[in-house]
């Protein structure tokens, strides 16, 4: 019973982003209210249960995972105290980590009801909104014009794509399936039927094709593929200078654009930035280079349209997105900010994870950090819930019930141990 329900929620809260319901004048995704459900269909099952060793693995899982969301929200909350905004700025800001911290606790009340299977169940609902949502274009539209558009899609590359791949390209849900397919191509020894579940999550990954999200997804492979040649230790060691290498290349990366880099790419080597440079242009006023610079707060993207660089008094959902989540983070939260955060983001979970999980789960959630650098340097994907829960979820499952049992009996012992002393 509890796994019908959970489908039936979690099937919904992937295909319901883009429904919305009103409260006031504030528009609300539907998938929140999917959200909440199963976290409360988990504590209900909790307070049924008591499967404490969970408990204590996902406790800890959910800590980590959650460490680059609150940061943030720290950094911004003393920049609001500090600037005296206005409680639209600090209700949109929040509004924007809630549902991060959200995602998070869906994956654990996910992996809390289910174990490590939990991973197959929330796979499952994010195929299933997805066929839903092809069912629907093709009952509309005609399965030949689905097939033709689908074809061009791929031969193209998504250079062309029609009015019925338009409807199906939910990015957040294409990005989602990234970490399951790194999941799935690292381990298909352990799968049963691997080729049949790489093929339909392939296919679910393309029917929404991001580009992007292509490389991505090989370079993460790649990443951890070659780590777990390694020995355990020089593979944890060679990971943490790779990831320290990555946030300074990241940081460069910020400066690079304050300092003209896609106007040199657009004027000397004639690439197209589909309009980066006027939107980076229009940045520049509001952030520096500087130890000294301190941030706007979280969510002061929704201010400015960065098209125009028109400034509003009240935060807009429909502006024009800063397509690049290090710039962005940056000019949130500012120099010391940005650098804390990245630190936790990488280097503190990437060794928790080797600590925790091993090797194989270590290489696994690095694989899953480039794949998600991919996407920040160029994209909007750090606010994206669905892809919140994939990059959760998947390294949290690794070797669940096995570290939950160990946690059970280790705590057990401690519990022994001052019972002993107390006598």
């Amino acid at each position: 019973m509890i796994s019908i329900i959970y489908m039936i929620l979690a099937t919904a809260m992937f295909f319901l982003q883009d429904t919305y319901f009103l409260i006031g004048d504030t528009a609300f995704s539907l998938k929140n209210p999917c959200a909440a459900a199963i976290v409360f269909l988990a504590l209900l099952n909790i307070a049924a249960t008591v499967r404490m060793g969970r408990i204590i693995l996902l406790a800890h899982h959910t800590a980590i995972q959650m460490l680059p969301c609150v940061i943030p929200f720290f950094f911004s909350s003393v920049i609001w105290v500090a600037f005296g905004a206005d409680s639209s700025a600090v209700v949109n800001g929040i509004g924007m980590i809630v549902p991060q911290l959200l995602s998070v606790l869906v994956a654990a009340s996910t992996l809390y009801l289910f174990g490590a299977k939990g991973i197959w169940y929330c796979l499952g609902a994010m195929c299933a909104a997805n066929f839903i949502g092809v069912l629907v274009v093709i009952k509309e539209s005609g399965f030949d014009a689905f097939c033709r558009e689908f074809g061009t899609l791929l031969i193209t590359f998504s250079k062309e794509t029609g009015p019925l791949m338009e409807r199906l390209e939910v990015h957040d849900l294409t990005f989602a399936f990234g970490p399951f397919l790194i999941w799935l191509l690292l381990n298909q020894k352990e799968v049963s039927h691997p080729l049949l579940c790489l093929t339909v999550v392939s296919v679910f990954f393309l029917v929404g094709l991001k580009r992007i999200a292509v490389p991505a997804v090989i370079l993460g492979v790649l990443a951890a593929f070659l780590l777990r040649r390694l020995p355990d230790t020089a593979a944890r060691q060679t990971a943490l200078c790779a990831a320290a290498g990555l946030m300074i290349v990241s940081f460069l990366y910020i400066a690079g654009i304050r300092y003209g880099l896609f106007a040199y790419l657009e004027e000397r080597l004639q690439i197209d930035t589909m309009g980066r440079v006027a939107m980076f242009t229009n940045l520049e006023p509001y952030y520096d280079i500087s130890f000294t610079y301190l941030g706007r707060g979280t969510g002061f993207e929704r201010l400015v349209d960065w098209a125009s660089g028109t400034v509003y008094q009240t935060p807009r959902r429909d502006l024009m997105q800063i397509h690049n989540d290090f710039l962005r983070m940056y000019l949130n939260i500012g120099f010391l900010g940005y650098w804390v955060w990245i630190w936790s983001y990488l280097i503190v979970r990437l060794g928790y994870w080797f600590r925790q999980g091993g090797k194989n789960t270590g290489c696994l959630f690095f694989g899953i950090c480039v794949y998600c650098f991919v996407l920040y340097a160029t994209d909007n994907t750090i606010y994206y819930p669905y892809t919140m829960i994939a990059c959760s979820l998947v390294p949290m499952s690794c070797r669940l019930d096995e570290l939950a049992d160990a946690a059970l009996k280790k705590r057990l012992a401690q519990w022994s141990r001052k019972g002993d002393t107390a006598l």
